[in-house]
């Protein structure tokens, strides 16, 4: 799938990234600009507990995402404005959600 690496990444490498990302569920939005994912959570109170997780991640690491809290999902944006393109970060980023919706116990869409 085309997309546009940020300018000062490593195309290989970012390729690679991506790649492994897009196999464990993430997607591209219509640009191909963002990287996507929905997680479903079975409680509320669990979206809340990810949403958090992750803006304790984003202000770690200084890169902000866009999410959409839902009453049983949270969907989740990377995307890199300066340089634009998909970055490191994006990437980084986007396998610190998969980790901490592990660690929640995010389950398959029902």
């Amino acid at each position: 799938m085309p997309f546009k690496p940020s300018k000062e990444e490593d195309k290989a490498q970012i390729k690679a990234e991506v790649d492994s990302l897009l196999e464990n569920g993430w997607k591209f939005d219509e640009n191909e600009t963002q990287l996507e994912k929905t997680y479903y959570l079975k409680l509320y109170t669990k979206v809340l507990d990810l949403h958090t997780m992750i803006g304790i991640g984003s202000k770690a690491h200084n890169h902000h995402s866009t999410m959409t809290t839902d009453h049983g999902s949270l969907s989740v944006c990377w995307q890199t404005h300066d340089p634009p393109g998909i970055s490191l970060k994006d990437t980084l980023m986007a396998r610190f959600c998969d980790e901490q919706a592990k660690l929640i116990g995010a389950v398959q869409k029902s």
